[in-house]
């Protein structure tokens, strides 16, 4: 083999570590993007609560208004993190995720059979006289099912755009 032709084989052999580097860095998760999925679970679970039991949309919207901002704003930042990390196929990748969390908590409000409804009573009770900012603090506290599972970015790790 020619030297060029092992420079070739070289490179050819070293493209997919130089591509997955940067892919990888963009996948992981800022602290705000952490924060803020974890109030998108507890959305989700909220919204099967509220399918699942059968709770009438008066007091659906009581448990979520005040939450309202907080809610917003965690779209907004989960949403961004898919676009930031996934790139043109953001958009399809939340639409994933955001099916397989209702799943996900669909699957557990199942399993749980009548408990779950008995249980979904008093979250709403604790999320109506939880103060604002504090869903995702209360979703890791309750457990909640969170099924996005990417890295932290750890310090000076995917910048903001």
């Amino acid at each position: 083999m020619s030297i060029m032709g092992l420079k070739r084989l070289l490179m050819a052999a070293m493209l997919p570590v130089l591509v997955a580097g940067p892919v990888l860095a963009n996948t992981c998760m800022r602290p705000e993007e952490r924060q803020a999925a974890d109030t998108w679970a507890m959305n989700s679970y909220l919204r099967v609560i509220g399918m699942q039991c059968k709770i009438d949309r008066e007091r659906m919207i009581d448990a979520f208004q005040p939450h309202r901002g907080e809610l917003s704003a965690a779209a907004n930042v989960i949403q961004g993190y898919f676009r930031r990390a996934y790139g043109g196929a953001g958009q399809t990748r939340f639409d994933q995720y955001y099916t397989n969390i209702s799943q996900d908590h669909a699957m557990d409000a199942s399993r749980a059979g009548s408990y779950f409804c008995r249980d979904a009573e008093v979250i709403l009770r604790q999320i109506r006289a939880l103060p604002p900012g504090q869903l995702a603090k209360f979703s890791i506290n309750q457990n909640i099912i969170q099924p996005l599972n990417a890295p932290d970015c750890g310090a000076g790790a995917a910048p903001r755009r």
